[in-house]
């Protein structure tokens, strides 16, 4: 397979997975980009790569085969649309864009130029997942899901922090906001919306009730969705709440996803997100027809790593492969409908651009 030479467009906290996965998908790492030197140089130094603050330097070397975006999320449609009018491959960090418009505009343009394009939609590479995917037509007939995301985020719901990330200052805007475009709607539920669409199917229509704070904050602490699909309905949770010991893992962090068939049950169980090396995940399955229920466990694996070495694998050959550019757009038409049914107060038809 051919060594792809690769690029990292922004160097915040995520990029260390993005690092760990085209490193280990043995890529060259050939350029290092963001605004703070003091960011980038490290992670240059380390992969023997060059460092530049402007990203339309990369974007101008011939010999970058992909282009790994990791920068917030309201700069994303500028340089992936330059990127793919390069020339470039692309994978991009979740949500694609601050709005389902903006992402559809690149999709478009990464179809319109045979461009390989990547939204970084990675749980849908865990291990648990990923059996869940293979045992689900023996189900049969689905007939209800239920899927929750509940983050231990501190105590929120008594007031606006007086410091820190969660703070919405008078007049400005919290660093959550800054950094990620909303709450645990965007940050946490983004993820479980992709998982929806993989696993069950895109819904056609839903009905939400989002939770922002009436003190001032810009980000909501709970997106609570009933979703109807072809293949049933989707009961369907996303929630920051302060409770330490609550999960399978005991650990605050409670993200279970089961669906319900005819013929048996799945019951998916995923450890904390940015802690893949040390915390693993499990999936249980319920045979109706034998009366059993076997339990899968999974060692502790990064599915950064496992959807980068997709991605890349896929790169080299030139093909899309099973995951469709679509995939960060899906996600962001699921968001805007549930903000506008919650904001509505009622149900709302999910208008599909393709």
């Amino acid at each position: 397979m051919k060594t792809l030479n690769t690029a990292v467009l922004g160097c915040g906290s995520i990029s260390r997975f993005h690092f760990s996965g085209l490193e280990k998908a043995e890529t060259k790492i050939k350029w290092v980009c963001d605004f703070r030197e003091e960011a980038a140089r490290p992670w240059a130094e380390k992969y023997g790569a060059s460092f530049t603050p402007n990203y339309r330097e990369v974007l101008k070397d011939p010999e970058v085969d992909v282009v790994n975006v990791t920068l917030p999320s309201h700069l994303h449609r500028a340089v992936c649309l330059e990127a793919i009018a390069a020339g470039k491959a692309v994978i991009c960090e979740k949500t694609l864009s601050d709005n389902p418009a903006d992402s559809w505009e690149i999709v478009q343009a990464a179809e319109s130029a045979g461009t390989i394009f990547y939204t970084s939609y990675m749980k849908r590479f865990l291990p648990a997942v990923a059996k869940a995917k293979e045992i689900l037509p023996s189900l049969g007939r689905l007939i209800s899901s239920h899927m929750r995301t509940h983050q231990c985020w501190g105590d929120l719901w008594n007031g606006n922090p007086e410091a820190g990330f969660f703070h919405t200052p008078n007049g400005g805007a919290s660093q959550v906001r800054k950094n990620y475009g909303g709450g645990v709607l965007i940050c946490g539920g983004s993820h479980l919306l992709d998982l929806a669409n993989f696993l069950i199917g895109r819904p056609h229509r839903l009905y939400a009730h989002v939770h922002t704070p009436p003190d001032g904050r810009d980000y909501d602490l709970l997106a609570a969705v009933m979703m109807e699909t072809a293949h049933g309905i989707i009961h369907w949770e996303a929630l920051a709440h302060p409770l330490n010991r609550i999960g399978f893992l005991r650990d605050g962090w409670d993200e279970t996803i089961q669906i319900t068939g005819v013929n048996g049950r799945l019951e998916i169980f995923s450890g904390l997100w940015d802690q893949p090396e040390s915390k693993g995940s499990l999936l249980v399955h319920y045979d109706n027809a034998t009366g059993q229920s076997t339990e899968h466990r999974f060692e502790p694996s990064s599915p950064f790593d496992a959807a980068i070495a997709s991605f890349v694998k896929n790169i080299a050959t030139g093909e899309q492969g099973d995951q469709s550019k679509a995939t960060g757009y899906e996600v962001d038409e699921l968001i805007a409908h549930i903000e506008k049914s919650s904001s509505q107060r009622q149900a709302t038809d999910v208008i599909w651009k393709s």
